[in-house]
């Protein structure tokens, strides 16, 4: 994947200059073709454009948490507080999740298991 594609965009040939510059619509045509090269050379990567939003949100909501607080070391204590609370939160998640898996993984054994005992008892 190349990240950094503006850079290698090929250069313009002469089969795409159009026609002689005494027409009047000969300004508004380089100004249409001089903004789509600036928009070929600058196209960004959208998951890189979500990073920059995500990372401006979280610094607004930050920045406002610290406005509403009175300083930004009881915001800081307060994001502090909440991310712990979610990481133990996830944690006990996960560990349902883990634990819900294995009783699953288990249900399936012993069902195969007895589908495999009945269909030998069938054939004898």
């Amino acid at each position: 994947m190349e990240f950094w594609k503006y850079r290698h965009q090929p250069a313009l040939n002469a089969a795409e200059i159009s026609g002689p510059p005494d027409r009047r619509d000969a300004f508004e045509e380089g100004r249409r073709q001089g903004r789509q090269d600036e928009r070929r050379r600058h196209r960004s990567h959208p998951l890189l454009k979500l990073a920059v939003v995500l990372v401006a949100v979280a610094g607004a909501a930050v920045v406002a948490l610290a406005a509403h607080e009175g300083s930004f070391s009881r915001g800081g204590a307060v994001v502090d507080r909440n991310l712990s609370v979610a990481a133990e939160n996830a944690q006990v998640s996960s560990a349902q999740a883990v634990a819900q898996a294995g009783q699953a993984v288990k249900d399936a054994g012993t069902s195969l298991e007895k589908k495999v005992t009945d269909a030998t008892a069938a054939k004898h």
